[in-house]
């Protein structure tokens, strides 16, 4: 029996697996051995430092009905899904108030500002450096107008200090000669990454945590047994049962299901998303280009460009709508006009999202020997080492260097 087991083998789950072995303990991972089907394979690969304003945020609400129904929206909702999703939409909502906004604001931030320096901490103990590159990211935008309608989000990221600095026509196109078309005006993210390939960095720092003696077993979990206040075994999928003596949860969008064996009812949603990777674009990019008028990114990988992006809430394991992968590779013409968008990989996966956008890292509220780390959203390659070392301090009862309380498994 491990020191501790981890129920989750994303970059939440395996960067809190070494941070446990930094401990001296023993640690187990399991997974369910899907790693291109997880939010830590297809997201857009962002060391997205400043991105602690929530999703939702003043103003959407005028916005919302429309995109609802509208398929090529930024946040589309499946018809059979909106009733069902309706009250995770409700909080989600009211998650926009303005002194909520700045309340989030500032708990994401306690966290994101540590990022960068955990990152370098953990890449270089594992000899993959070289998988963080230092390029500042650029948002690009169709006019100034549209820039200045974000202004309250650039002030809050300002004042926790993630700046940034206007561009106009000339100087975007100086950095990134590929961009054309709709282009007017961009912003240079300042202390923003980003990571080589996700998917690859993940499957590296695992064999990482591999090769200094951790366990990796490949499993569904269907139920987690308790007694006594304790939760005391894993039920696998093909029968077999794993003992726990302590237990870590970061399972991500499917964390849902294991909680209720716990009594546990989180507001945790699946937001599916999108990409389309082109392993021959014909243009080149040297940072990652997210245009705000489309709603997705574009990345340069090891192996190819990535276009990521949209939000859909359609369920944990739903069948792709890769038309939606379709629409953005298509936008993405739009704004690089030489990019050749063919013979592309196309993903779905789902992001792990609270109604606030503020993951859980908790101690589960009724049994002592369970630690909650789930529900990062689009943040959790942001967060992976960062929120790790926080799980590492409540498993061995140290008091974390970061105020948790905004981050409870109770708030709902």
């Amino acid at each position: 029996m491990h020191d501790v087991t981890i129920v989750g083998g994303g970059i939440i789950g395996v960067c809190a697996a070494i941070a446990l072995q930094d401990e001296g303990l023993s640690v187990g991972l399991v997974d369910r051995g899907l790693e291109t089907e997880g939010a830590s394979y297809g997201n857009s690969g962002l060391l997205a430092v400043g991105e602690i304003v929530p999703l939702s945020k003043p103003g959407i609400l005028p916005k919302l009905p429309g995109w609802l129904l509208d398929p090529q929206s930024p946040l589309f909702v499946r018809s059979p899904d909106v009733i069902w999703q309706m009250p995770w939409l409700l909080r989600f909502l009211r998650a926009g108030r303005r002194k909520r906004v700045l309340e989030i604001a500032a708990a994401l931030a306690s966290l994101t500002r540590h990022a960068e320096d955990d990152y370098r901490a953990l890449l270089g103990a594992a000899g993959i450096d070289d998988n963080l590159v230092p390029s500042e990211d650029l948002i690009v935008f169709d006019s100034k107008a549209d820039y200045e309608a974000d202004r309250p989000t650039w002030d809050i990221r300002t004042r926790h200090g993630f700046p940034h600095r206007f561009l106009a026509a000339s100087e975007v196109r100086s950095l990134e000669p590929a961009l054309g078309g709709p282009v007017t005006c961009g912003a240079l993210l300042e202390g923003w990454f980003r990571f080589s390939e996700p998917g690859l960095m993940r499957d590296r720092l695992a064999a990482f945590f591999v090769a200094r003696g951790g366990s990796l077993t490949t499993g569904s979990v269907e139920r987690i047994l308790t007694g006594g206040g304790r939760a005391t075994a894993l039920q696998l999928a093909d029968g077999n049962r794993v003992a726990v003596k302590a237990l870590v949860i970061s399972a991500g969008a499917w964390s849902r299901t294991l909680l209720r064996d716990l009594g546990i009812r989180l507001p945790l949603a699946a937001l599916q998303g999108y990409h389309h990777q082109v392993p021959e674009p014909g243009v080149s990019l040297t940072r990652a280009v997210v245009y705000a008028n489309g709603g997705f990114v574009v990345t340069p990988m090891e192996r190819g460009l990535r276009i990521a992006g949209t939000i859909e809430v359609a369920g944990p394991d739903p069948k792709p709508d890769y038309a939606r992968a379709d629409i953005i590779a298509r936008k993405a013409t739009t704004i690089v006009p030489g990019l050749n968008i063919a013979g592309g990989r196309q993903w779905m996966g789902p992001r792990p999202f609270m109604p606030d956008t503020l993951p859980v890292i908790d101690r589960a509220p009724h049994h002592g020997n369970v630690i909650l780390a789930l529900g990062h959203g689009q943040l959790g390659m942001t967060l992976g080492p960062t929120t790790a070392k926080r799980v590492a301090d409540l498993v061995v009862n140290r008091t974390p260097s970061t105020d948790l309380s905004p981050f409870r498994a109770t708030r709902f």
